[in-house]
C-alpha cells in the first residue's frame, strides 16, 4: 500500500495514521493515541540526538546526528543575533562568527538504499535548532559530544 503525494505535500501523522487502519483494520488504537506514540517517539529520539548520539534508522534509511563543521574564514558568515544587537544601541557594523566551528542536524544517507535520495532532506524543527543552540550556549563541554564526521 503507497500513499501518492503531491510534489509540494509532506507526510502527516494523519497520513501513517491512515495507512495504520489500513493495514490493521481490527486495532482499537485511536488517531490520538497514535500520534501520542509518535511524539513521544520522536522526543525520545530528539533528546539523544541532542546528546551526541547517532540515530540510526532501520531498513537501511541511514543516520541522524549533530555534525561538527570547521568554519570556513575565507567566507566569513554574518552574525545577524549580534549585529542587530549593535544596530539597536545605534551602532551600524556587521559581527561574524569566529568560532572555529559551527553545528548542524545531519542525515547521514551515503548508504541509504531509498531510491532518488539525492532529492530528499531532513530539516530539523525550529524547535531541535534552538536546543542545540542552547546546550551549546550553556554547557561548555557539549561540544566534545559531536564528531566532525559522524
Amino acid at each position: 500500500m503507497t500513499i501518492r503525494l503531491t510534489s509540494t505535500s509532506s507526510y502527516t501523522a494523519k497520513h501513517a495514521y491512515k495507512l495504520f487502519r489500513e493495514i490493521y483494520p481490527e486495532s482499537e488504537v485511536t488517531y490520538a493515541l497514535f500520534k501520542f506514540v509518535l511524539s513521544e517517539f520522536n522526543k525520545r529520539v530528539s533528546e539523544r540526538i541532542l546528546a551526541g548520539e547517532t540515530f540510526t534508522m532501520s531498513n537501511r534509511i541511514g543516520k541522524l546526528a549533530i555534525k561538527k563543521m570547521k568554519r570556513n574564514f575565507k567566507k566569513p558568515k554574518i552574525d545577524w543575533g549580534e549585529t542587530n544587537k549593535l544596530a539597536r544601541k545605534g551602532i551600524r557594523k556587521l559581527v561574524y562568527f569566529t568560532e572555529p566551528y559551527w553545528y548542524r542536524f545531519y542525515w547521514a544517507k551515503r548508504k541509504c538504499n531509498i531510491k532518488n535520495k539525492s532529492v530528499y532532506r531532513f530539516r530539523a524543527s525550529w524547535g531541535n535548532k534552538k536546543r542545540l543552540v542552547e546546550i551549546l550556549k550553556t554547557d561548555e563541554f557539549a561540544p566534545m559530544n559531536y564528531k566532525l564526521n559522524p
